[in-house]
């Protein structure tokens, strides 16, 4: 016996260790707070113990020495070795945490468990929690994306997927549907308990919970699923009078629940050495009720029961049974337990102490099969059993079963045309070699699902993209799969979810490809649909921007995007920040799910200003390929050459060549000084000379071969008197201009937003052919003529979606819209 000791103070921890049953105890202090002992299946000194924290200690003199096993390992998913199955007894399975944060299935001895001992016994990943130990079999699971898959291991051999719903030979590969809606219940760190369990001591028996339309009832199997059957009734009560529940309308309901403490057996008990004996806590009805926990019995497997307590006690069997013991299940202090040496019809009370102790369960030292149907699972058992009247001790020796023989098959030993794995029957009806051709009913494919493997719905043309297929019910053997990838290539498959044969592709376009696969046998069909984004990584995007704005007056944002096939671009805008007193900070984010790239810009807001449109000679045109970057340095160059001519200062200067043919170009005169003078006292003494410059045609340079471009004013005529701009009387406003370069064209949208201010504004642009194109860089087409559609933001809207245009959603983050828009 290892009591732990609660303390505070990890330094004062103890352990009371009793080597004679609990009669003494001795103090063992240790450095670490164990919150689950797991001892050794069959060598009581060798024991385990997981610290909250995931620490795992091993000792190997019922813990008076301990040893750091490992330090990541899971709670509760921690098995010592299976007798007859793992070769060493001092191996130890868990479930573990690497250093990037995956979690392992692994294997080690006790005596070194270091991270170079330890052996991954299962290649790759496994989820958080999966790792399940029991018996023959080990169970992991494994999830990629949205799609889950488990594998199992029969025996240590190599881990296998499992298969759902089929069910077929090797044993733990392939399932089949034995039971819908069984009751299920979410615990803590995402465990499921099922309501389920195997009857201990005949093979073949289960007993499950089955909720249907919110009622929850208790049915028995004795082939293994095949077939279920709910309990009957027992005919009267413990006190012997009858019981007005009849079936079918009225049957006996079990609790199926796990105990929490690893010493009790939960609310049903049954073991091995005592086959046929069955005690659990439910009730009479039509349902199983929460509340109710009366405690019945049956000697036949569940054939016929008994009500032996009213409420539900902790049991023990022992002497194969010839004795149970029994303590009630409550949370105040007893000394008192009852037992029975005639399989429950009588009870005897003990006094165990004379002071009333806590109870927690019930232990037995270790070393501790007559049914109403006559085969099971294809055998007919003898078991030997003490009468109900006799009161002789069994002892270790003993054993209940006498002699086994096959029974000749029959009906129920058949799944539609197969034997129900582990029957043991033989001769008889043999549907598997009947003349009589018997055909599984056909079922339509449903659940149909069509992926990526990496989930990745955005891929770079070229890229290899492998395609699984998964089909959650229905016949596959006899089911042909026709897929469709979009881009022209078709093929037809059989049995593609039973092999999972891989369906690899590559797109060597960019575009958005649908991709389709249709699923059809005799008995229906079903189709799957997903859509791949095939898109080459954005490089750039370019911010074209007036650097210069007066106050009131509408500003112009073009976002440029390389490559030109680029498409389905989302722009992300922030408009704002101000920088310094009259500076605007823009800035424009392009993702298209495979990259980003950002531009920033400033815009210098003006109360007074002078703008002079200004044209090249033709000669330029032939030099002209229609790029920010040309732009800015073609503006710069002017700008540096009028300030040379004129003696103006160049910052006050800036030129804006505009996108498209034939180039032209306007120069900002910006004021002097800050604080801008009224306007009708305000005259621009520098125009005059700006202007002279231009008239006496002295503003020129040189481009590639020694070609002289001269630059001119676009109008000689027009007269310029230096009256600068200012404010407008209606609502403060900013359009902006979004536009992508595709196939040798911009797309352009317009919203309108003032400025100054600080608001995300998100535009969400699709590149597709239904949208109106216009073209900057055709010859005769002038492009201060581009600018298209109307203007469709509202004051009266409410919500934040703005609406809609040639395929733009716009939309703005902000709750005060009436504040920052303006139609």
């Amino acid at each position: 016996v290892v009591l732990v000791g609660s303390s505070i103070n990890e330094r004062d921890q103890m352990l009371f260790i009793s080597t004679d049953e609990g009669s003494s105890f001795q103090r063992q202090p240790i450095s670490f707070t164990p919150e689950t002992l797991v001892f050794h299946p069959k060598e009581e000194d060798k024991l385990l113990a997981y610290c909250k924290e995931g620490r795992l200690f091993a000792s190997t003199d019922l813990g008076r020495k301990w040893t750091l096993l490992q330090e990541r390992v899971t709670k509760d998913k921690v098995y010592w070795s299976v007798s007859g199955v793992d070769v060493d007894p001092d191996l130890v399975h868990m479930e573990m945490q690497d250093t990037s944060g995956g979690y392992l299935y692994v294997t080690c001895l006790i005596q070194n468990c270091s991270d170079k001992m330890v052996t991954a016994q299962f290649l790759g990943k496994i989820d958080h929690n999966s790792l399940l130990v029991q018996d023959d079999y080990i169970f992991v699971k494994v999830t990629t994306g949205n799609r889950t898959k488990h594998y199992v291991s029969y025996r240590r051999n190599e881990f296998v997927q499992m298969r759902f719903p089929k069910y077929s030979l090797p044993k733990g590969v392939y399932y089949s549907i034995v039971l819908e809606n069984v009751r299920s219940t979410k615990q803590p760190e995402e465990n499921v308990l099922i309501d389920i369990l195997e009857v201990r001591g005949i093979k073949g028996v289960f007993l499950a919970n089955q909720k249907i339309d919110g009622k929850v009832t208790t049915l028995i199997t004795y082939n293994k699923g095949r077939d279920w059957e709910p309990l009957a009734p027992p005919a009267t009560d413990m006190n012997g009078k009858p019981i007005s529940c009849k079936a079918p309308d009225c049957h006996l309901h079990l609790h199926l629940r796990w105990a929490d403490n690893p010493y009790v057996s939960g609310t049903v008990h049954t073991k091995d050495s005592a086959p046929g004996l069955i005690m659990g806590a439910g009730n009479l009805g039509s349902k199983l009720v929460e509340y109710k926990e009366e405690m019945y019995i049956t000697s036949d497997c569940g054939k016929t029961w008994r009500q032996v307590f009213e409420e539900e006690h902790h049991i023990l069997y022992l002497d194969h049974g010839g004795v149970i013991v029994a303590i009630k299940d409550t949370s105040i202090p007893l000394k008192i337990l009852k037992f029975s040496i005639d399989e429950g019809q009588t009870w005897t009370v003990h006094n165990f102490t004379s002071t009333s102790v806590f109870v927690d369960g019930l232990l037995s030292e270790p070393g501790d099969e007559t049914l109403g149907e006559k085969c099971i699972m294809g055998q007919e058992r003898s078991f030997r059993k003490r009468k109900d009247t006799a009161f002789c001790i069994k002892g270790k020796s003993y054993t209940s079963a006498l002699t086994t023989k096959p029974c000749q098959c029959s009906e129920k030993d058949f799944n539609c045309y197969r034997k129900v794995i582990s029957n043991m029957c033989e001769g008889g009806l043999n549907k598997q070699q009947s003349a009589k051709q018997h055909s599984c009913p056909l079922l339509p494919p449903q659940g149909l699902q069509v992926g990526i493997k990496g989930q990745m719905l955005a891929v770079a043309p070229g890229d290899d993209i492998t395609f699984i297929v998964h089909q959650e019910q229905g016949d596959t053997s006899s089911t042909k799969y026709q897929v469709d990838l979009g881009d022209g290539v078709r093929a037809i498959y059989q049995n593609l979810t039973v092999t999972d044969e891989p369906i690899q592709h590559r797109y060597e376009n960019p575009g958005v490809y649908k991709v389709t696969v249709k699923a059809e046998n005799m008995a229906g069909h079903d189709e799957a649909t997903m859509y791949i984004q095939v898109t080459a990584p954005l490089q750039e995007v370019h911010l074209e921007v007036v650097p210069i704005a007066g106050r009131n007056h509408e500003v112009n944002l073009t976002a440029v995007v390389l490559p030109t096939e680029a498409n389905l671009t989302v722009f992300y805008w922030w408009i704002g920040d101000n920088l310094r007193t009259g500076e605007v900070s823009v800035t424009v984010q392009a993702s298209n799910g495979r990259s980003m790239v950002q531009d920033t810009r400033t815009v210098r807001v003006y109360d007074n200003f002078q703008v002079i449109p200004l044209s090249f000679s033709t000669n330029l045109d032939q030099f002209n390929p229609n790029i920010p970057e040309w732009r800015e340095d073609i503006g710069q160059v002017v700008t540096k050459i009028l300030a040379k001519i004129t003696g103006v200062p160049q910052e006050s200067l800036v030129t804006v060549v505009k996108p498209g043919l034939p180039t032209t170009a306007d120069l900002y005169v910006l004021p002097v000084d800050s604080k801008p003078a009224k306007r009708s006292m305000f005259v621009d003494k520098r125009i005059p000379a700006i202007v002279q410059a231009f008239n006496d045609n002295n503003v020129s340079f040189v481009v590639r071969g020694g070609l002289q471009v001269l630059v001119m004013l676009a109008d000689p005529n027009a007269g310029y008197h230096g009256a600068a701009g200012g404010p407008g009387v209606w609502a403060l406003a900013v359009i902006f201009l979004i536009s992508i370069i595709a196939t040798g064209s911009f797309i352009l949208y317009k919203f309108k937003r003032k400025l100054p201010g600080s608001r995300n504004v998100y535009a969400q642009m699709h590149n597709e052919k239904e949208q109106e194109m216009t073209s900057p860089v055709n010859h005769s087409e002038d492009t201060q003529h581009i600018i298209q559609g109307e203007e469709f933001i509202d004051d009266d809207l409410d919500s934040q979606t703005l609406g809609n245009h040639s395929g733009v959603v716009l939309s703005i983050n902000s709750r005060e819209l009436h504040s920052y828009l303006t139609s």
